[in-house]
């Protein structure tokens, strides 16, 4: 197996072993213009997403919360949001995992 392959490969599932940190340090250390450093940077982006979207939803919920005042609006908004960020979240990482093994299946 393509040494290149496996580290790109291992870019996406570092997901679910060491978010960020792997596919930041493959993409600092692999050649410029190289598919590894693509494939590593396309994985940190994947890998940062979900934490902006959590942190996105977790500060939209506590704007509303300390503004609103009401039980109700409150919980209206977390419910729909604290969905959207399990989705996302969950969506990313089997995408994340589905390229990685995709990635190791090639010829």
């Amino acid at each position: 197996m393509n040494d290149h392959r496996l580290l790109r490969a291992l870019s996406y599932i570092s997901v679910l072993f060491a978010p960020i940190i792997f596919p930041l340090i493959v993409w600092m250390v692999s050649d410029a213009g190289s598919e590894t450093q693509a494939d590593a940077k396309n994985a940190l982006l994947l890998h940062i997403i979900p934490g902006i979207v959590a942190f996105g939803g977790m500060l939209l919920i506590g704007i509303t919360g300390s503004t609103s005042n009401s039980v109700p609006i409150t919980t209206g908004v977390t419910i729909p949001i604290m969905i959207v960020i399990v989705v996302v979240d969950l969506g990313l990482v089997v995408y994340n995992l589905y390229k990685g093994i995709k990635l190791l299946a090639q010829d």
